[in-house]
């Protein structure tokens, strides 16, 4: 009995280690999407959160409004224009089949990055 409680705290440690590793955001670990952007809000703490068009994924730019985005800018110079996003491939045992949040690592509108974590 004691074997298998030490290995269920094993695997609550593992789980919660992977789970609090840093994003890696280079170029090389990060998938590319592009559409017309339906709604840009905040979420989560101080988030930029896109919504695209015929895209059940969001995409978030971390702490966005702690570095520069203000709300109200953001909905007029994006809602309605086609972006272009790169955002991290990764993995957590907390959402093993994928998320549907994605951290924003590149963005771009009309060729003009709008942020970028490369």
């Amino acid at each position: 009995m004691k074997k298998v409680i030490y290995i269920i705290i094993a695997i609550i440690i593992g789980c919660v280690i992977i789970a609090s590793t840093a994003i890696d955001t280079s170029m090389e670990n990060s998938v590319k999407v592009s559409g017309k952007v339906k709604l840009v809000y905040e979420g989560g703490v101080k988030d930029v959160v896109f919504v695209l068009e015929n895209n059940k994924a969001v995409y978030y730019i971390n702490r966005g409004f702690e570095n520069g985005f203000n709300l109200a800018k953001a909905k007029k110079d994006f809602e309605g224009k086609k972006i272009k996003l790169f955002y991290a491939k990764s993995w957590t045992p907390l959402a093993p089949f994928g998320r549907r949040c994605k951290h924003i690592t590149h963005a771009a509108v009309n060729d003009s990055v709008i942020f970028s974590e490369w």
